[in-house]
């Protein structure tokens, strides 16, 4: 009829406690390829049949979640695209995820209770006493690099016409944003000693330092992980062989499963 009865699961699910939809990506034709035969869906996420799992997390928060799906129902209105050209419209809202992310590299954030000028790097170590130490300054400089290439990149993404050139941009955003977040946490924790290891409320410069350490991990998975983007660059950018796809026309009920 008009609807589509959906199962399935899902891990790293972020918010979806409080999301009122998710984007969600279904197989609905086992009979082509698999990356032919997946439809895009607006899913309702608050219907019976939808139950949400938060994970705990390093950090001690629950940002992402499991959602398992029992026979819930979709409006036929709430698919996006044709039925089966869903990864096309994934990719583009990868892309933008990947984007926003790159867009966030300096500005994620990167303690429980933000500490105003001693977030940011040349602020703590201006309290620290060791912005005028040359090897600090050194490693301070190094990120600040990174920063404003990621920003270059990511002008030039906006601009491009070529949508095949603005992926690969994203996801070299994408990458510098998680590289420069473990890069900040490495030198946040070079400045601050060993008041690094220390947390809580008594230690908010320390407990700053080691939830931007735990929290660099999260973008490391978020918006498809290091070693996938890495993938994508290679093949895109460097012009590397792409891995051997062996199934790559076979059907995916075909496909096997052990």
């Amino acid at each position: 009829g008009d609807e589509w009865i959906v199962n399935g699961q899902k891990v790293w699910t972020s918010f979806a406690k409080s999301a009122d939809y998710g984007l969600l990506v279904a197989r609905t034709d086992w009979d082509v390829p698999k990356h032919k035969g997946i439809s895009f869906f607006m899913f309702p996420m608050r219907q019976p049949g939808v139950e949400i799992r938060p994970i705990h997390q390093i950090t001690g928060e629950s940002e992402f979640n499991e959602v398992f799906i029992t026979d819930a129902v979709v409006p036929q209105h709430n698919l996006v695209g044709e039925p089966g050209g869903g990864w096309s419209v994934l990719q583009l809202a990868l892309a933008y995820e990947r984007r926003l992310m790159g867009d966030l590299a300096r500005t994620s954030r990167s303690a429980r209770k933000p500490q105003a000028d001693s977030d940011s790097l040349i602020g703590m170590a201006r309290q620290s006493g060791t912005l005028g130490d040359a090897h600090v300054r050194q490693e301070i400089g190094r990120v600040e690099g990174y920063a404003a290439v990621n920003r270059w990149n990511t002008q030039r993404a906006k601009a491009t016409t070529d949508r095949a050139e603005a992926a690969t941009l994203m996801a070299l955003g994408k990458i510098a944003m998680s590289r420069i977040l473990h890069e900040t946490a490495r030198v946040q924790t070079e400045i601050v000693g060993p008041a690094s290891m220390l947390t809580g409320a008594d230690n908010p410069v320390g407990d700053a330092v080691t939830f931007r350490t735990l929290n660099a991990y999260v973008p490391s998975i978020g918006g498809g992980t290091d070693e996938i983007l890495r993938n994508i660059v290679g093949e895109r950018v460097l012009g590397l062989p792409k891995e051997p796809e062996p199934y790559r026309s076979t059907p995916f009920r075909d496909l096997p499963t052990s």
